[in-house]
């Protein structure tokens, strides 16, 4: 997650999808889908 954020201070978009909340917590918007629909 340490390279993620240094990318991401560098001023790219990272798009990142897991099932892990404790790596989704690390982002600063997150996008929930269930059943291929956004759910949040």
């Amino acid at each position: 997650m340490k390279l993620f954020l240094k990318i991401h201070t560098a001023g790219n978009t990272i798009v990142l999808v897991t099932h892990e909340e404790d790596i989704a917590s690390f982002a600063k918007r997150i996008v929930k889908l269930r059943d291929e629909k956004i759910e949040k």
